[in-house]
Formats: structure tokens, C-alpha cells, sequence
């Protein structure tokens, strides 16, 4: 495991995203540290004035790697 692969799963493990990541498409098996970055701060943008479930059904379907 590289050094960002560790910082990775930390960071998800700390987000309590893994439901979020595992739920990424193939091309997003190995996420930068940009695209983590980028993805978390979508989710949290979200939970800031979207209920909990919306949220859910987006982290589900992969959006935080889209938008």
C-alpha cells in the first residue's frame, strides 16, 4: 500500500464513508487526493441543506464523484 493509499483509507474510515466509496465506479477504484478531497467537501456541501436520506440516495448512486 502506497503512502496515499494509507491516507486514503484513513481519511474514509475518519469520514465514515466507506458506504460512499464503495459505492464509486470503476474508474474511481483508486481516487487521488484531489478526487477525495472533492468528493467530501460535495457531501458535506450537501448535508448542509439536504435532509440525511437525500443524501444517502446520492452517496449511494456516486455523485460525489460527478459533480
Amino acid at each position: 500500500m502506497t503512502n496515499d493509499e494509507h491516507w486514503q483509507r484513513e481519511l474514509i474510515a475518519a469520514l465514515q464513508m466507506e458506504n460512499a466509496f464503495n459505492a464509486a465506479p470503476p474508474e474511481y477504484l483508486k481516487p487521488t487526493r484531489a478526487d477525495g478531497h472533492r468528493a467530501v467537501a460535495n457531501i458535506q456541501a450537501w448535508r448542509a441543506y439536504l435532509p440525511e436520506p437525500c443524501v444517502a440516495t446520492m452517496i449511494e448512486d456516486g455523485w460525489q464523484w460527478s459533480t
